[in-house]
């Protein structure tokens, strides 16, 4: 749906097909979620290296089985972005032998050749009727969208 709505607006700006292809080169997409943090009663659900805390700040979120469109390219535009607005940010990746989710970054991304990042704000119990999560992070990630929209 969002390669078509992409296309009709680029129409009715009256642009063609080399326009919307330039446009999608040179554009860059935020996919904003939830990040797992590590659960103090789960801590053998994370990798051993990568333990994203609440409070901490926005997630960049990794998988090597491509379930996220975060690549390096893309992470380090993330993290540059985070640094721009001074605040902090950090890793997540999926342990090898636990299943993660998909995201909408990664379906876009089969449709259109899009650069972009998936990211979350850290909480616990993602899914679940009690999400615990920090204000801290999401102020973070206001002033990290902000300092994107500027630029």
């Amino acid at each position: 749906m969002l390669k078509s709505i992409l296309q009709r607006i680029n129409l009715s700006l009256g642009g063609g097909d080399d326009d919307f292809l330039r446009a999608i080169a040179s554009s860059f997409m935020i996919s904003a979620d939830d990040a797992h943090a590590v659960h103090p009663n789960y801590v053998e659900k994370h990798d051993p290296t990568n333990h994203p805390v609440i409070g901490g700040g926005p997630v960049i979120k990794i998988n090597s089985n491509c379930k996220y469109m975060t690549d390096a390219e893309s992470s380090g535009v993330f993290r540059q972005i985070c640094e721009g607005a001074g605040v902090p940010f950090q890793y997540f990746v999926n342990h090898s032998d636990v299943a993660g989710g998909s995201t909408l970054g990664n379906i876009l991304t089969s449709q259109i050749d899009l650069r972009g990042v998936d990211m979350g704000n850290p909480i616990w119990a993602m899914h679940s009727a009690r999400e615990t999560a920090s204000v801290a992070d999401h102020i973070s990630a206001i002033k990290a969208f902000t300092y994107f929209y500027e630029l």
